[in-house]
C-alpha cells in the first residue's frame, strides 16, 4: 500500500525530485486494487471473499498476475522510502510518524471501516448476521464467516510492525555512515536476491507471510534505494520483464511454490526499471493519486463489499455487476476520502496527507 502515508512518500528535496516514479507507482498500484478486489468476487481459484459470485476465467488470470507484484512492490517501496525518511528524521521522530500515520489509522480502520465487511459476508452467506460479531467473535481473522476481520488492513499492520522491528538496524546503519549497497552488484546477483523472500515465505499467517514482506522491505532499504543499481534496472527493464513472464508462467501453470517469490522479485525489479524510465514525472492527476492513495487504500474494500452486496440483489448480469460495482465503489471511495480529508479529526484519525 508505502504508498500509503505521508511518511512513506518521498520528501520534496533534491533527492526525491528525481524519484516521482515511486509516488506514481504507488498511486497506480492503489488504483489497481479496485479491479483486483472486485475480481476477487469472481475468482475461480480462490472462493474465499466476503461476497462471492460466479467463477470467471479472465478476472482470475488478471488477479493471478497482479498478485505477483502488487503488495511485494508496496513493501519494497516502503523500504526505499524509509531510507529517505531516516535521512531527515531520528528514531523518535520516525517512530512517532509511524504511530500517527500507520498505527492510529489501523485502529480506527478496524473499528470504523472494516466491520461492515464481515457483517455483510454473514448476511450474504447465511441470510443473517450479528454486527457485533465483527468485534467480539474471533476465528481466523479473515471475517469471511462474519467474525472479527483485519481484512485488507493487514498491510498496514505488517508495515507498522516491520518498520518498528527494523528501526534499530536502520538507525545502526545510519550511524555507521553506511551508504546504500548495490553500487557494483552484477545483474545476476540482483536477480538471485529473490531467494531472500523465498526463505521468508516459509513462515505464514493466514495466507500472508510477515517474513517474506520483511525481506522485500529490507531489500528495498539496503539495495533498491541505490541510484546506480536502479539505473542498471532501467537499462535491463525488458530483460527483467521477460524473465518475470517466464517465471510467472511456470508458477501459474506448472508449479505453485518457491518460483512464485522469484517471479515476484523479478516483477519488482522490472517495474522499478520501467517506472524509472517512463513514470518519472509529476502532474496534477499523478499528484492527487499519490496524496489520496492512503485514504483510498483504507476505504476502498469496504465500499466494494457494500456495493457488491446490493448490486447482486439488483441484477444477475455479470458484466453489469462488474461495471456497477467498479463505478460506484470508486465514486464512494473518493467521496469518502474527500470528506475525511476536510474534517480535521477524521484526517488525523485516518492519517491523511494534508
Amino acid at each position: 500500500m508505502y504508498i500509503l502515508t505521508e511518511s512513506l512518500m518521498t520528501n520534496n528535496d533534491s533527492i526525491t525530485l528525481r524519484k516521482h516514479y515511486l509516488d506514481n507507482l504507488r498511486g497506480f498500484t492503489i488504483l489497481l486494487l479496485f479491479p483486483f478486489h472486485i475480481f476477487r468476487i469472481y475468482d475461480m481459484w480462490d472462493d474465499k471473499f466476503y461476497i462471492y459470485g460466479a467463477e470467471l476465467l479472465i478476472p482470475s488470470i488478471f488477479n493471478s498476475i497482479l498478485s505477483f507484484w502488487m503488495m511485494p512492490l508496496l513493501f519494497t517501496v516502503a523500504g526505499i522510502s524509509s531510507r529517505y525518511a531516516l535521512e531527515k528524521r531520528n528514531a523518535s521522530e520516525y517512530t512517532k510518524e509511524r504511530v500517527s500515520k500507520l498505527l492510529l489509522p489501523l485502529i480506527c480502520g478496524l473499528l470504523l471501516v472494516v466491520p461492515i465487511q464481515p457483517y455483510l459476508a454473514g448476511l450474504y452467506r447465511n441470510g443473517q448476521a450479528n454486527y457485533f460479531d465483527s468485534f467480539t467473535k474471533l476465528t481466523d481473522l479473515s471475517g469471511y464467516d462474519g467474525a472479527f476481520a483485519i481484512a485488507h488492513l493487514w498491510f498496514i499492520l505488517f508495515l507498522f510492525i516491520i518498520s518498528i522491528v527494523c528501526l534499530p538496524f536502520m538507525i545502526w546503519f545510519k550511524k555507521k555512515g553506511k551508504a546504500t549497497l548495490g553500487d557494483k552488484v552484477p545483474l545476476i546477483l540482483i536477480i538471485l536476491m529473490g531467494l531472500f523472500p523465498c526463505i521468508g515465505s516459509l513462515f505464514d499467517i493466514g495466507g500472508k507471510s510477515p517474513t517474506e514482506n520483511l525481506a522485500y522491505f529490507i531489500l528495498g532499504y539496503l539495495f533498491l534505494s541505490n541510484d546506480n543499481l536502479l539505473e542498471k534496472l532501467e537499462k535491463n527493464r525488458f530483460l527483467l520483464l521477460g524473465l518475470f513472464f517466464l517465471f510467472s508462467g511456470f508458477t501459474i501453470f506448472i508449479i505453485d511454490g518457491e518460483l512464485r517469490q522469484m517471479a515476484s522479485w523479478l516483477s519488482i525489479l522490472a517495474i522499478l526499471g520501467l517506472g524509472r524510465c517512463y513514470l518519472n514525472f509529476r502532474g496534477k492527476i499523478t499528484s492527487y493519486l499519490s496524496k489520496s492513495s492512503f485514504g483510498v487504500y483504507i476505504f476502498h474494500q469496504s465500499w466494494i463489499v457494500i456495493t457488491a452486496f446490493f448490486i447482486f440483489k439488483i441484477t444477475e448480469n455479470l458484466l453489469m455487476q462488474i461495471l456497477l460495482i467498479f463505478i460506484l465503489s470508486i465514486i464512494l471511495t473518493y467521496a469518502t476520502y474527500e470528506i475525511c480529508r476536510r474534517v480535521i479529526f477524521l484526517k488525523l484519525m485516518f492519517g491523511l496527507k494534508k
